[in-house]
């Protein structure tokens, strides 16, 4: 749960870092994200069936990939708003996103949600 809540909090503290020990702090936090990476990989695994694994992952990583080829496209419009308005918006989907995962005990949800998000 704790890296579900970094990719949330990564975002929002690069915003708030007022100076440059903040924003290693922010950074520190965004590592913190690669903690749960062999266990949202095994998750993606564990999904499919097992004859089908192998093209499953790949087929998940295409969608992924493709479903995030647009955020810097999106990002760039977010920043003309404001530049704060990119990294306030990646962080309230990561919060809904780790609030999903967190109320649905079959973890299923995270895979589609977040991964596929940030």
């Amino acid at each position: 749960m704790v890296t579900f809540l970094s990719f949330a909090l990564f975002p929002l503290a690069v915003v708030l870092a007022s100076n440059f020990a903040f924003l290693i702090l922010a950074f520190i936090i965004g590592g913190l994200r690669e903690i749960g990476e062999p266990s949202r990989k095994a998750m993606i695994v564990d999904f499919a069936r097992a004859d089908l694994r192998a093209r499953s992952v790949g087929l998940y990583y295409l969608v992924r990939s493709l479903s995030i080829t647009p955020a810097a496209a999106i990002g760039g419009l977010l920043w003309k708003i404001s530049p704060q308005v990119p990294f306030v918006t990646a962080a309230i989907i990561g919060l809904i996103g780790t609030v999903v995962l967190r109320a649905d005990g079959r973890r299923k949800i995270c895979v589609l949600a977040l991964n596929g998000f940030v």
